[in-house]
């Protein structure tokens, strides 16, 4: 049998081309060759070392961990051998861990190796009375010299860490990569490092400066091969294949009745193929989905070579059996959050799955998990050394599943009434009080478009309600409080989305504060419905939230008026987030101006409006105040917690 191997000939119209993804935080064009770094003059001694860290200071929330880049740097001309120790760490730090095989490192004279080193800290300590800043000392001590060198690795725990990451989202972060071989410098996003790390890479000078953070899609995804199919990637029109009436995008089943989950399956078949031999190929048309059955009489593959490419003839292809076809396997992505496949090369894409933002880690990826072991790139070859600070989760996607059975009341009716745009009855009788939403009351802007929408998702449909772990199953009012679901859509979450509703956290928060979050960020970055943009620029500045003394005397809202000109606001609207009342403007404010707003009873003037409220309206524990135009578009939102 010929293998497989034999008949993926580079074929240059035939074949397709898979490469490693370039990012920036790796670009070849950072390497010049014909632009040198001068090394500074200095007397060079037989032995010496310098123990140094790449970055210092992480910031490390109580009972988690950092990563540290250290290099060791032998000063001297002669090769070395240098003890890597921990000589001291404060009580708060449970764990200096040194990577593994590094802890006795052998350095060439004038040479650089780099090495990893975590920091694990505890969860059971008080940083008020420490001041959260922690070190652990380390030393590396020469084998052949009495010489030694110290770097301290400095803490600071003044705070939490944000999300952890999962497979699937988007981030931003910080970064640098150094070759693991002799630490040298090739790229980074951290200003610290084009400043102050001496060993670059030849080549990589300030002209390449950048610190922006760098922005990574999907990370953790990538295709997989489903195992349960074959697709003609290409089909040479002119060949025997094309001449059959097959096509790109077709799906092979069988070819002379023998199953193809795989490519191996298809090579393994045509393999055994002759020159002129028909044979039957039943495929899935991509247009109609139906099963068709063509007959395609073989060319002559050492023919075709020995044509069209005679440097990759070879006397075995005389004979045998050729389609002039590329075949690729069925794929899927790796996970259902995936929405689309990683960016950057695989080592550095896995290390940021799992991570905290906030949180600063390293790893050593090995060529062929970087540009792999041979290939175009600069970097291929080379084993690589990545730090990474996850700055933020950029995006997130989200599946919102229907609860299960438990999870429900048993309240599964049908929609009778919609109230509005938040609130319905049910054929039992019931009154729904939808929870985590809270949409504009009657009369207010996109009042009648909120209840429009939950008219079309729900009314004279079933509907799931989920109760709330954090919330009772009643309001004051009598009404039921869920989270509601028809045909397996979250509708709650549905509303906020389409920009009908505003997330409403309750002082207990919800059980989905997570996800209504998430849909009040979509809407507000796609301005739609209540964030429609108004062409107004007056902010909201400030709210005093907690007066001394009676609080609806001494609540105020200060507004600015930003636009060279006076600006009427008559209908324009102000309402906290719980939206039971909202101020109606009728005024007028001036041009550069700023007025305050009381919740409580007084004469209006040019610069001081009163609500006319009885008591406080915005709380303590946190609010979200929303200011729109005559319209009901957003001239701005101002939160609190």
């Amino acid at each position: 049998m010929i293998s497989s191997r034999s008949l993926s000939m580079p074929i240059v119209f035939l074949m397709l081309i898979s490469a490693l993804v370039s990012t920036g935080c790796m670009k070849d064009s950072y390497i010049e060759d014909k632009e040198e770094i001068p090394e500074p003059v200095m007397e060079i001694n037989e032995f010496g070392v310098n123990l140094r860290v790449l970055t210092n200071n992480h910031f490390v929330a109580p009972g988690y961990d950092t990563d540290f880049i250290l290099v060791v740097e032998n000063l001297g001309f002669q090769s070395d051998t240098y003890n890597i120790s921990v000589e001291s760490k404060d009580d708060e730090i449970v764990s200096v861990i040194i990577e593994e095989g590094y802890e006795q490192i052998e350095v060439f004279g004038e040479d650089v190796i780099p090495f990893i080193v975590n920091v694990n800290l505890t969860p059971y300590y008080s940083p008020d009375n420490l001041e959260g800043e922690f070190s652990t000392v380390l030393k590396a001590s020469s084998h052949n010299s009495n010489i030694t060198s110290e770097v301290t690795l400095n803490i600071n725990t003044n705070g939490t860490f944000g999300i952890i990451t999962q497979t699937g989202d988007s981030v931003s972060v910080h970064y640098v990569g150094i070759l693991a071989t002799n630490g040298q410098f090739f790229d980074s996003s951290m200003e610290e490092i084009w400043d102050n790390y001496p060993h670059r890479r030849m080549g990589v000078t300030d002209a390449y400066k950048h610190i922006d953070p760098l922005s990574a899609s999907y990370i953790g995804c990538f295709y997989n091969s489903t195992n349960d199919g074959v697709i003609f990637s290409y089909v040479a029109p002119d060949l025997s294949s094309g001449q059959a009436g097959l096509e790109t995008g077709m799906e092979v089943i069988s070819i002379n009745d023998q199953e193809v989950q795989n490519r191996d399956d298809y090579f393994d078949i045509v393999n055994l193929t002759f020159a002129n031999q028909t044979i039957n190929v039943t495929v899935v048309n991509s247009t109609t989905s139906e099963l068709e059955i063509y007959h395609v009489n073989l060319s002559d593959m050492g023919a075709f070579y020995s044509e069209y490419y005679p440097p990759y003839y070879y006397s075995w292809m005389d004979g045998k059996g050729f389609m002039g076809i590329n075949v690729e396997d069925k794929q899927e992505l790796s996970s259902e959050y995936c929405l689309g496949s990683r960016q950057m090369i695989v080592g550095f894409d896995n290390k940021m799955v799992g991570m905290f933002e906030g949180q600063t880690s390293s790893i050593r990826i090995p060529a062929e998990d970087a540009y792999g072991e041979y290939g175009s790139s600069d970097l291929a070859g080379h084993d690589l050394i990545f730090e990474i600070e996850m700055l933020k989760i950029t995006s997130r996607t989200t599946i919102i599943e229907e609860p299960t059975d438990n999870e429900t009341q048993d309240y599964n009716m049908t929609v009778t009434e919609v109230v509005d745009g938040d609130t319905f009855y049910l054929g039992n009788g019931d009154k729904i009080r939808m929870l985590g939403i809270n949409t504009p009351e009657s009369g207010r802007p996109y009042a009648e478009e909120a209840t429009d929408f939950l008219t079309d998702m729900i009314l004279g449909k079933e509907v799931t309600l989920a109760n709330d772990s954090k919330n009772g199953d009643s309001d004051s009012y009598g009404r039921l409080l869920a989270h509601v679901y028809v045909d397996g859509t979250f509708v709650n979450y549905e509303l906020i989305k389409a920009g009908y509703a505003f997330w409403y956290p309750y002082t207990s928060g919800t059980d989905f504060d997570t996800e209504y979050e998430e849909a009040q960020d979509y809407a507000s970055n796609n301005k739609a419905g209540l964030w429609t943009e108004s062409s107004y620029n007056l902010t909201i500045d400030y709210i005093e939230y907690n007066p001394d003394g009676d609080e609806a005397q001494g609540e105020y809202v200060v507004l600015t008026n930003h636009e060279n000109y006076n600006v009427t606001m008559i209908g324009w609207y102000l309402q906290d987030e719980a939206a039971q009342t909202a101020y109606e403007f009728n005024f007028t404010i001036s041009n550069n101006t700023s007025i305050r707003i009381y919740t409580g009873s007084g004469t209006d003037n040019s610069t001081t409006l009163f609500w006319g409220w009885h008591q406080g309206i915005w709380n303590n524990s946190g609010d979200f105040a929303i200011l729109q135009d005559e319209n009901g578009y957003m001239v701005d939102s101002y939160r609190y917690d």
